[in-house]
C-alpha cells in the first residue's frame, strides 16, 4: 500500500492508504484475469514498445483509480511520464511515476503506469 499525506475520513489524523499494483506485484482485472508483474525496472525503449503495440493493454493508476488508456491517448501519457523516468529537471517534486510490465496466464502483456503524489 502507498501512503499519502491526506487525512483519512474514516480515521481522522491517519494517512489514506492506496493500493499499488506494482508494489503488490499482482492485479486482477474487471474480467477476472490474473496479472503478475514481470521483471523489474523497464528501459524506456521497452515502455515505448509496449505502449505502441495496440494488442497491449495500458492502465494508468492514480490514487485508487485504475483507468484503461486508449491507444490514441498513450503518447500523451508517455510524454507526461518520460521526464520523471529519465531524471528531468524542474519537475513537480510532489509527483512521481512508476511503470511495470505484467503478464497473464495467456502471456499477454499489460503496461501499468502508476502516478503518485
Amino acid at each position: 500500500m502507498e501512503q499519502l499525506e491526506a487525512d483519512n475520513p474514516e480515521v481522522p489524523g491517519q494517512p489514506v492508504e492506496f493500493r499499488s499494483l506494482i508494489a503488490d506485484g499482482e492485479y486482477v482485472d474487471e474480467q477476472g484475469a490474473c496479472w503478475s508483474m514481470r521483471g523489474g525496472e523497464l528501459r524506456w525503449s521497452r515502455i515505448q514498445h509496449l505502449a505502441d503495440d495496440p494488442e497491449v493493454r495500458v492502465v494508468h493508476v492514480y490514487l485508487s483509480e485504475v483507468q484503461k488508456v486508449a491507444t490514441g491517448e498513450r503518447e500523451g501519457l508517455l510524454a507526461k511520464v518520460r521526464p520523471y523516468l529519465q531524471g528531468g529537471v524542474g519537475l513537480d517534486e510532489h509527483t512521481d511515476f512508476r511503470v511495470a510490465e505484467f503478464k497473464d496466464d495467456r502471456h499477454r502483456s499489460l503496461l501499468v503506469v502508476e502516478e503518485s503524489c
